[in-house]
């Protein structure tokens, strides 16, 4: 698993005191974030970021209409997750940014046919067991395609 953006750039920060006064800022945004992503569906946690919080409103900036239509959707139950003890967010504003996503997800590869071949054929030599319904499932879920 590759580390989050926040530690890489934890050392950044830490590194020039100038800039270590917006490592704590940085840090609750973060933990916002990840808060936020676990309430909304993951393709809208995908599309949107919390920006900043000022006063009681968070700023959500969002990548597209639909996402931004979810989370306007979903506001009370965002701000009501997003509210601590130590920071009360008492409403969210929403904006639509064409730039504020994270970079779309790699494409996956399939495994090419002589490798399903060759799992197919040892799958039929293995014995009984777990190795076995282990790759009759891979198989199953690969020639379904």
């Amino acid at each position: 698993m590759r580390p989050f953006t926040l530690l890489r750039v934890r050392g950044l920060l830490q590194a020039d005191p100038q800039f270590a006064v917006a490592l704590p800022e940085a840090e609750r945004l973060f933990g916002l974030n990840r808060r936020f992503a676990g309430i909304v569906p993951p393709a809208v946690a995908r599309a949107c970021r919390i920006a900043a919080v000022q006063g009681e409103v968070a700023m959500i900036y969002c990548a597209n209409g639909a996402a931004a239509s979810r989370v306007r959707a979903q506001a009370k139950a965002v701000a009501s997750v997003l509210s601590r003890s130590d920071a009360t967010v008492a409403s969210v504003k929403v904006k639509i940014r064409a730039d504020w996503n994270l970079p779309p997800l790699p494409e996956k590869h399939d495994i090419p046919v002589c490798g399903l071949n060759a799992l197919q054929a040892l799958q039929a030599d293995l014995p009984d067991g777990d190795l076995k319904t282990a790759l009759e499932r891979l198989l199953h879920r690969r020639l379904r395609r």
